[in-house]
């Protein structure tokens, strides 16, 4: 897909616009101005979220002064954290009866995309189709939560599979400084009782902004941005991925790590696309700290597929992966696993089809 930043989104009393938040808090971080502005125009609001923010121990061990958490408590919190939006949208002037909570496992996204996410697709894809929308607004594939770039890579599958053309996709990024995102977004406009009911919103997360009120906060004065998203294809570096070439039967993916301690050990790289018959395929491959051959893992059974070949160092090398377990017309998306704590280096960049019968390379630059 492709990124187009002409103009910033725009509604009237005939748009139908659903927000996809993979948390509660999202919506009042990166959305509060733009939802604002739709119930104005009069359009119909839908907010979808796809966990309860449930698996947040930190936060939940400060506020409770308890060092275990069992499910039962972790559910209780989801409860707590479903309040909360529920309040930020009412500051919105948006109604409970507007709102879906989908209840998918909080910091298990990731996992739920490379390993079997067929059911959290459909899932969505219901959701969507049966509201209709016109616009939607999801997350980016360069923010740096693990979740938010997994839903963003789920709503390019969907839309790929089920969704129909004329409904307009806008891109919003939480957390992280990507380039490929905030070079190529544009900037809303908001005013100033639009900055003081975000941040009267962003105040209703209590559970968040009890460790983290002032990075809360900041984001009542940072603009939103947003990123339409069209269907042709197109890629940007990001992270440690420096350059990428496609073929029919190869990629190779040129890497340049920063010098990060803390992101040194156990790095792994996935490469998620389809196959010939169109469905749905995640591989892992570790990252080593020299030249090596190195087995391709399925991450649905762990099992070993193919080689891949490295060649370079610790700190920036080449990957080339054959291809022929992935469907030429269909596009692949790349992550450098590269955790610090919980965020990531960077998320996934999406790398387009090869239509063309012959030998066709593609390259990923910066924009």
């Amino acid at each position: 897909m492709s990124f187009q930043s002409l103009t910033a989104p725009t509604f009237d009393i005939r748009s139908r616009v659903m927000l996809i938040a993979p948390h509660p808090d999202d919506e009042a971080l990166a959305c509060s101005v733009i939802l604002q502005q739709a119930v104005r125009a009069g359009a119909a609001i839908r907010v979808v979220y796809v966990t309860d923010g449930d698996n947040n121990p930190w936060p939940q061990r400060a506020l409770e002064r308890r060092w275990r958490l069992s499910a039962s408590d972790r559910k209780r919190w989801g409860k707590l954290r479903r309040a909360e939006a529920l309040a930020a949208l009412r500051v919105l002037d948006i109604h409970p009866a507007d709102v879906q909570f989908l209840a998918l496992p909080d910091q298990g996204l990731t996992d739920l995309l490379l390993r079997d996410c067929n059911s959290a697709l459909t899932r969505i894809a219901q959701v969507i189709d049966d509201w209709s929308p016109t616009d939607i607004l999801a997350p980016a594939l360069s923010d740096i939560h693990p979740d938010h770039n997994a839903v963003a890579v789920m709503m390019r599958l969907i839309f790929a599979d089920f969704l129909a053309l004329g409904v307009s996709q806008w891109n919003y990024l939480v957390h992280g400084r990507s380039s490929a995102f905030f070079d190529n977004a544009v900037e809303l406009s908001s005013s100033e009782s639009e900055i003081a009911k975000k941040r009267e919103a962003i105040r209703c997360h209590q559970t968040q902004i009890k460790l983290s009120r002032r990075r809360f906060l900041r984001y009542a004065a940072r603009p939103e941005r947003f990123l339409r998203v069209e269907r042709e294809s197109a890629g940007r570096r990001d992270g440690a991925v420096y350059f990428v070439s496609r073929t029919r039967d190869n990629l190779d993916v040129n890497l340049r790590f920063s010098v990060d301690l803390f992101r040194l050990q156990r790095n792994k790289f996935f490469i998620l696309g389809r196959d010939s018959l169109g469905r749905k395929r995640a591989y892992q491959i570790p990252l080593p700290g020299c030249s090596a051959d190195l087995e391709m893992l399925d991450c649905a059974t762990n099992r070993s597929v193919g080689v891949a070949r490295y060649r370079g160092h610790p700190f920036a090398g080449e990957f080339a992966f054959p291809l022929h377990l992935f469907s030429p017309i269909h596009d692949l998306f790349i992550k450098v696993d590269r955790r610090s704590w919980f965020f990531d280096e960077a998320g996934w960049i999406e790398i387009p089809s090869v239509l063309s019968p012959t030998k066709v390379a593609l390259s990923v630059i910066s924009a």
